[in-house]
């Protein structure tokens, strides 16, 4: 019933009842001389017209009440898809979870039509009957399982039911309905949107061997029953091991258009804390996917939550990509320098300090990327021979300008590199290649990754100057050199060098992981003439169309060349030991063995340099996970009895045990299956450790393809080929129950219009049309008492009074004074 409310009504067909016991005919005595052979007649016509006004009565009364049952929509069930056996089958209810079910049509998603279509299934069981509804998310989850007779359990975990933020694996869940003995008849019914990422898994599984022919599947489609378009965002990581406050970080985010035939004008935010820092606005055409790279800066130190975001549609899952950025304070560099030089202008302090902080006061004559670099930078300086441990262990970059290096030193250095830290090399004139082969490239069990050659140059012969012919501008430590509309290094020469040595690894030395460096590679590679246009790779850019600095990937190369000579002499190489990256140089931070040092160049390589170089933190994690993806925490031995928990979207703390990993601290949060933000939070127990730390890290939907391509019927047969007992079900949003589908339930409002008519029509023949006969004393009808008593009959048909339609003793005593006035009609005797 779809307006039980109307039911109320009823009692209004009481009406016609009290209408005819108001109406009945009365016996009226008639005074005739001689009535005794007409009695006999007379009590049979009389005891049918009793009858044909009790059966009018009745029309009348079914005739409102089919007006009241008409309005209140009744409707019928069968039995729907549960078969035709009795209690005590086995059903299997597998629910797709995937996050696409979250799509919105016709005011409901499509997980929710699922969850009611559920609903309707178990309320049409029998209490025999065994359910279990199984969840399909990147891992199966049984919500319910038991007899039907306890519905409303079942039924309060179907409306807890939320969209997975992984895939659906419908295998697996197949296999959890399937798995243990049938307590009867098995009927499994799979609701899903059908999209064919995840039934695409279910190609040649094993567990479709399963279904034999008495398992009867019902498969319901309860997806939009339009094309989805869709917008959505998807990024990666930043790119930064180690976020700075007002250093630079770039970023990367790519914005998909899932619809095949339609074009789409939006807009890309980058939020950060919520606020926003930049908007891009796409043009994408049917089915493109466009990358676009963004830079932000952290204004703060501390976890800072970021997110991609476009505008919201109908599946607004996708509509944003989660990151966080772990900023700290300043970039503390350490610079230690060599003896002193005779002369000021032979001291490299001199020269690399004011590279690393002029830029702070140099206004516009600047670039924004270097101010905001040298503002994030803290710089002490320290003669080399009175480097500590200590003193390497709070920088997060060393500079090592002409120093001569020893065995202690040597090991020190390489200590504080293996730990991950970040070092560059400028030699000068009290630098011993050989002790640097020695002492700090290489170990005694492994080949240095470059060594140094002896000096060449003589800064007396201007015809032995070097120029820079070769350069790698992929690599962010030349990425602000990769306009192609200024020719930068064109006036850069070298009077004296330090010849590089990179041993040829199985692939190309100079080759990298990155297309950009790979370009800037072959640029590299091959030497070119002093003043001719140079060859620029693809940097990565902020929106403003500046290369900003970022760090490297995790996995860097052994060793690359990022600069030469024209007869292809490396002058500039990066290399990797341990988990620490170094840079070592060619030539000198002084004017005495080139002009570099009082070039415009030498400010942003120093710079981006030491951004290059910097250390990984005490605490490192990545900034987001795909869910299910364990988020790895990494804590240097200074925390050692360290308490760490983890605390995800919901607020609920989860503990982190630690195991040494190395000279490192690892522990794992497991539990990422929600989308949001979680907070590591270590808590030092012993002293001398770190202050507390907090770091966050975000958790994004698996599916970042935004496809959202489905399966037909034909494909659904097809691929669940084995189960012959297959029976497909297409729902649609303007009928979230299915009420029809799944339980046969028919509206007989129609029918019961048709039954009113009926009634209308054998109501009015009865009441009009009834015996010919007359009673005693009554004349006989005209046509036009005739027409007035149909006249009335069908206004007692409707319920109403009109004057005409008298009562019927009104209407015998008229009739008996007629008689009177006429003349006997059985002649003068009966007179």
């Amino acid at each position: 019933m779809l307006n039980p409310l109307l039911l109320l009504f009823l009692p209004l067909a009481l009406v016609p009842v009290l209408l005819h016991l108001i109406t009945r005919h009365r016996l009226t005595t008639v005074e005739l001389s001689t009535f005794r052979f007409l009695m006999d007649s007379y009590v049979q016509q009389r005891r049918r017209i009793q009858l044909l006004e009790f059966l009018v009565m009745l029309l009348r009364l079914a005739f409102l009440v089919l007006i009241i049952m008409t309005l209140a929509r009744p409707v019928v069930r069968g039995l729907g898809f549960l078969g035709s056996g009795g209690a005590g089958r086995d059903v299997a209810i597998v629910v797709d979870a995937s996050p696409s079910m979250a799509v919105r049509s016709g005011g409901t998603t499509s997980l929710q039509r699922a969850a009611a279509a559920a609903e309707t299934i178990v309320g049409m069981l029998g209490a025999q009957d065994h359910v279990k509804v199984v969840a399909a998310g990147a891992a199966p989850e049984v919500l319910a399982e038991g007899f039907a007779g306890d519905a409303d359990r079942i039924v309060g975990r179907l409306r807890d039911l939320a969209p997975d933020t992984g895939t659906a694996d419908l295998p697996a869940a197949l296999a959890e309905v399937l798995a243990g003995d049938a307590h009867g008849s098995r009927v499994i019914y799979l609701l899903s949107d059908l999209r064919r990422g995840p039934w695409s898994a279910l190609a040649d599984d094993p567990v479709l061997e399963k279904f034999t022919d008495e398992v009867q599947t019902v498969v319901m489609d309860l997806g939009p029953s339009e094309p989805v378009r869709n917008v959505a965002v998807v990024g990666d990581p930043p790119l930064t091991a180690r976020a700075v406050k007002g250093l630079p970080v770039l970023l990367s985010a790519t914005v998909v258009n899932s619809s095949p035939e339609r074009a789409v004008d939006t807009v890309l935010s980058v939020l950060l804390d919520d606020e926003l820092v930049t908007q891009v606005n796409l043009s994408l055409q049917p089915g493109e996917r466009v990358t676009r790279p963004l830079s932000v800066t952290p204004t703060r130190a501390g976890a800072i939550r970021g997110r991609f975001e476009v505008p919201a549609d109908a599946f607004p899952d996708d509509d944003a990509f989660l990151f966080c950025l772990n900023a700290s304070e300043r970039l503390h560099v350490l610079l230690a320098t060599g003896p002193a030089g005779e002369v000021r202008t032979e001291r490299p302090a001199l020269y690399l300090k004011a590279a690393l902080t002029s830029p702070r006061r140099a206004g516009a004559a600047v670039a924004e990327a270097d101010r905001q670099l040298a503002e994030a930078i803290a710089v002490t300086a320290v003669r080399a021979d009175a480097l500590t441990p200590a003193m390497l262990a709070a920088a997060e970059a060393v500079i090592l300008a002409d120093v001569p290096l020893d065995a202690p030193r040597g090991k020190m250095l390489r200590a504080y590199v293996e730990a991950g830290g970040g070092l560059l090399v400028l030699p000068g004139p009290h630098v011993a290649p050989e002790a640097y082969a020695a002492h700090l490239l290489a170990d005694g069990k492994a080949a240095a990754p470059v060594t140094l050659g002896g000096a060449r140059g003589d800064v007396d012969d201007e015809e032995a100057f070097q120029p820079v012919a070769g350069l790698n501008l992929g690599h962010p430590v030349l990425s602000a050199f990769a306009d192609p509309q200024h020719d930068y290094f064109t006036t850069v020469r070298l009077y004296r060098y330090f010849p590089l040595q990179v041993p040829a690894p199985p692939a190309a030395a100079d080759s990298v992981a990155a297309p950009a460096d790979e370009a800037g590679a072959k640029d590299a590679a091959a030497p070119k003439k002093t003043g001719a246009k140079k060859k620029t790779a693809t940097a990565p850019q902020n929106v403003a169309g500046h290369a900003e600095p970022l760090l490297p990937p995790a996995r860097a190369p052994r060793a690359r060349v990022l600069m030469r000579l024209p007869d292809g002499t490396p002058v500039l190489v990066e290399a990797s030991i341990g988990e620490g990256r170094l840079l070592v140089a060619g030539f000198a931070a002084t004017p005495n063995w080139s002009n570099l040092p009082l070039k415009p160049e030498f400010v942003p390589i120093l710079l981006r340099a030491v951004a290059y170089l910097q250390k990984a933190s005490g605490a490192a994690n990545p900034a987001a996970v795909a869910p299910s993806q364990p988020a790895v925490l990494r804590l240097t031995g200074a925390w050692a009895d360290a308490q760490v928990q983890c605390t995800d979207p919901t607020g609920k703390p989860h503990a982190i045990d630690l195991h040494r990993d190395g000279p490192r601290l690892v522990g794992a949060m497991l539990e990422t299956g929600r989308k949001g933000f979680y907070t590591f939070e270590v808590l030092p127990r012993t002293d001398g450790a770190p202050e507390r730390v907090r770091r966050g890290f975000a958790v994004n939907l698996a599916d970042r393809q935004a496809d959202f391509t489905t399966l037909d019927e034909d494909g659904v047969r097809d691929l669940l080929a084995p189960a012959e007992e297959l029976q497909y079900v297409h729902g649609s949003p303007d009928d979230p129950l299915l009420s029809k589908q799944l339980t046969h339930k028919h509206e007989i409002w129609r029918l019961l219009i048709w039954v009113t008519f009926l009634v209308i029509g054998v109501e009015f023949l009865m009441a009009t049309l009834g015996p010919k006969g007359r009673t005693p004393g009554e004349v006989p009808v005209t046509g036009l008492a005739r027409l007035k008593r149909w006249g009335g009959a069908v206004a007692r048909t409707v319920g109403l009074s009109q004057d005409w339609n008298a009562r019927p003793g009104e209407d015998r005593a008229k009739g008996e004074e007629r008689t009177a006035q006429q003349p006997a009609p059985f002649g003068k005797d009966h007179a």
